[in-house]
């Protein structure tokens, strides 16, 4: 799967077929071309992986664990192949008590069409 890696300075994301904003401001998605998503807080807790999905990262997470390796969300999406299915890891930066970020991982199916 191809990896777009983006830096915002927001937490806005649009997907580029609908047009529509991928997560709601309360949480959850918004957009039907999502496919999964994950957060570097909790990496091993994607959010709605989509079934095409599921069984793969269950594999990978198996491989990681029996191996005591480290957990890598962007090369495990590299690895996968999903024609139409675009990864992108967005790392939004802000100021809080000083320089703070965070990245996330959302997969969408860029071939659907709603």
């Amino acid at each position: 799967m191809q990896l777009l890696r983006l830096e915002h300075g927001h937490w806005n994301f649009f997907c580029p077929v609908t047009g529509k904003e991928v997560y709601k401001e309360e949480g959850g998605f918004n957009a039907a071309t999502f496919r999964g998503g994950w957060h570097q807080e909790v990496p091993t807790e994607p959010l709605n992986l989509a079934p095409g999905l599921q069984p793969a990262w269950d594999a990978y997470l198996a491989e990681v664990e029996a191996e005591d390796g480290d957990l890598d969300v962007a090369a495990f999406l590299e690895c996968v192949e999903q024609p139409g299915w675009v990864a992108f890891e967005i790392t939004t930066c802000g100021m809080a008590c000083g320089p703070v970020w965070e990245t996330t991982w959302t997969v969408l199916d860029l071939s659907e069409q709603e």
